[in-house]
């Protein structure tokens, strides 16, 4: 039996290195915002008259984050995947952490999330690109299984509200 050098074991090795926005992000046209304020501004009535006062602010504060959220870009950042973890940025999270993974999609740009066991962060989210996906699904599948996505029941009435209520115009 050959004995190895204990520098090469502990030497960390990037197996699959990207640079991708933060965040998912798409920029909302002028029709969006009218329609969502109109939407609140109902809802917000409705409310009004049930005396729920703190709803209407919790929900006018909500459409505040969101707006902030789709016209501020994101950063870019550094992603890699290393024989020892993922890092995210600066953040590293072990392979010991982390117990399945799975592909999806969110707004217009493609993700893997990654599930840990740590109360917090519950879930890790990278956006990637799209033609890195078989090269980051080889390397991360030999280490964690990869979960076929099922819709959840909140991702079935999120499509389905999607599908009725279309805030914006999708033949453009």
């Amino acid at each position: 039996m050959e004995v190895t050098n204990l520098e090469d074991l502990n030497e960390e090795k990037v197996l699959v290195e990207w640079e991708a926005v933060e965040r998912s992000y798409q920029e909302r046209d002028r029709d969006f915002w009218v329609t969502a304020i109109a939407l609140l501004v109902l809802v917000s009535v409705i409310l009004f008259f049930i005396k729920e006062f703190f709803l209407i602010i919790a929900l006018g504060s909500v459409l505040f984050l969101y707006y902030v959220l789709s016209t501020v870009p994101p950063g870019k950042v550094k992603n890699k995947l290393t024989n020892r973890g993922v890092y995210f940025g600066e953040s590293r999270y072990e392979w010991g952490w982390l117990e399945r993974f799975w592909f999806g999609k969110s707004l217009s740009s493609k993700m893997v999330h990654f599930e840990t066991k740590l109360r917090f962060p519950r879930q890790i989210s990278l956006v990637i690109n799209p033609e890195d996906e078989e090269e980051i699904k080889a390397v991360v599948v030999k280490r964690i299984p990869l979960l076929e996505a099922s819709p959840t029941f909140v991702d079935k009435v999120t499509k389905w509200f999607g599908e009725r209520l279309p805030l914006e115009n999708r033949n453009k």
